[in-house]
């Protein structure tokens, strides 16, 4: 008992003279200041440009069986990871324009002019046109030319061959609406090593892509954008993906198919329905979309 006491007196003298309790240890403090989190940038440059881009494909020289190439590049601007370039085909409309440029040789200026089938300019201007004055209709009734006019009515000749009116071989009046239709589109794009990453074509940096560039690197046809133009009117659809500061290269062939032949004794009149496509235009929106890799 005696021994039990003399414990408890020591205990309470330790904890008198602060000798017990929780001892502290070393402490070292770091601070991190200046945090935050900054949403990225999404940025794509069409042809070096922001909206309103413009048009990037415009020809009026087509003729059947010929193709012509356009070339598109696309640039990721952004600080985002990269991300996945869309193509979306839209708006198609097939138009009846009715007019014809013509360089006037007394002023040296292009010209539009319309058939009437009446009036007689001299300038080197064909017996019965007329100058357009900017108002001239669209549509069904309104041809661009004689042997336009011949392959959808009839009634006049084609080479040597006349073609009745109403023939049932006549396409009909107005085939305006049948040129996105015979429009064969591909899409293709720059893809060295198929890994679906775009690159880029211009070796040169001379913002064209030479014969000599395109066969240097490697290039992937993008099938869902691929075909006849009314066709391919769709939901957009991935080219592939673009890095960060990079660009890369589309490349769009259009190919004016011709209308199937139709077996005349003369060769010169064999494709005569093809002639009902002169003067008609086709006119689409494309857009491009970036989609930040998320």
């Amino acid at each position: 008992m005696k021994n039990i006491f003399l414990s408890v007196v020591v205990v309470t003298t330790l904890i008198a003279a602060g000798i017990g309790g929780t001892f502290a240890g070393f402490v070292d403090t770091e601070i991190s200041e200046g945090n935050f989190y900054q949403a990225g940038i999404s940025d794509l440059l069409v042809d070096g440009r922001n909206d309103p881009i413009g048009p990037t494909l415009q020809y009026v020289h087509g003729a059947p069986c010929k193709s012509v190439d356009f070339w598109i590049d696309v640039f990721n601007w952004g600080d985002c990871q990269g991300g996945t370039v869309y193509l979306h085909f839209m708006d198609v409309v097939s138009e009846e324009m009715g007019t014809k440029p013509h360089v006037d040789p007394a002023t040296g200026l292009l010209e539009d002019w319309v058939y009437d089938a009446t009036t007689v300019y001299g300038m080197g201007i064909p017996d019965g046109y007329r100058p357009a004055v900017g108002d001239e209709p669209v549509g069904p009734g309104v041809w661009s030319s004689e042997p336009e006019k011949i392959a959808e009515v009839g009634d006049g000749y084609v080479g040597q061959e006349y073609i009745p009116p109403n023939d049932p071989r006549c396409l009909g009046e107005d085939y305006a609406s049948g040129i996105s239709e015979h429009l064969d589109v591909v899409v293709e794009v720059c893809d060295d090593g198929a890994d679906g990453i775009l690159d880029n074509a211009d070796d040169d940096g001379d913002g064209a892509i030479s014969a000599i560039e395109r066969a240097a690197h490697q290039w992937v046809i993008i099938p869902s954008l691929s075909g006849k133009l009314v066709d391919i009117e769709s939901l957009k659809k991935p080219l592939g993906f673009l890095e960060t500061q990079h660009m890369g290269w589309i490349h769009i062939d259009v190919h004016l198919q011709q209308i199937e032949a139709i077996p005349w004794p003369d060769q010169q009149t064999m494709y005569w329905p093809t002639d009902s496509l002169q003067g008609d235009k086709a006119t689409w929106t494309m857009m491009f979309e970036l989609i930040a890799d998320p």
